[in-house]
């Protein structure tokens, strides 16, 4: 029951993120570990994109057929393609400034397995987000997820929790001002 063995690592992650948020993996068993974990919540996504889809347009059949298609095909790649490439993207600018303010000591796969770990209540309950009112309940899991994040990096990186969680805050904060500019110097640009 290799799919069992993962969801129970997973609910344990979410429920004592302190003491299961230890085992180091590499970043190939991080990812696999990332991909079984969302089997199950990615086949009740998809029938609930359907289901729910399907019956709040029923009069609507052919645009409700559309979208139910539509919603389930946006959830596959947004679990099985978009979310992956983000955990690479954010374990990787984590390292950089981690290791740049000497918070971080251990390799690159320490920190993407941490990563890992962080998104697992939200994509436990990924599913929720095909029923309407759903994601605000996913706000809820999203807020445990940055916990679990935290306390995971901590333990990958042999850390305290506040380091971790100035690490975090302080690159999103980086990432969000070079954002700005970006976004400042391309909007300066039309208006020329």
């Amino acid at each position: 029951m290799i799919i069992v063995d993962e969801l129970k690592e997973g609910f344990n992650i979410m429920l004592h993120p302190k003491s299961a948020t230890q085992k180091e993996r590499k970043i190939g068993e991080a990812l696999a570990f990332y991909y079984k974990i969302s089997i199950i919540p990615l086949i009740l996504y998809i029938i609930l994109a359907l289901v729910v889809t399907s019956t709040s347009a029923a009069g609507l059949s052919t645009l409700s057929a559309g979208l139910s298609g539509m919603l389930a095909i946006f959830g596959i790649i947004t679990l099985l393609i978009i979310i992956p490439i983000s955990l690479f993207v954010s374990a990787f600018l984590y390292q950089i400034f981690g290791r740049l303010f000497n918070v971080f000591s251990n390799p690159y796969s320490n920190t993407f397995t941490a990563i890992v770990y962080g998104i697992v209540p939200t994509i436990l309950f990924y599913w929720l987000s095909a029923v309407p009112l759903g994601s605000l309940v996913l706000i809820i899991f999203a807020i445990w997820a940055f916990i679990v994040m935290i306390l995971a990096l901590a333990n990958q990186q042999k850390t305290s929790a506040l380091k971790a969680f100035a690490v975090i805050i302080v690159t999103s904060i980086i990432i969000g001002i070079i954002i700005g500019i970006i976004a400042f110097i391309i909007g300066l640009g039309a208006i020329l």
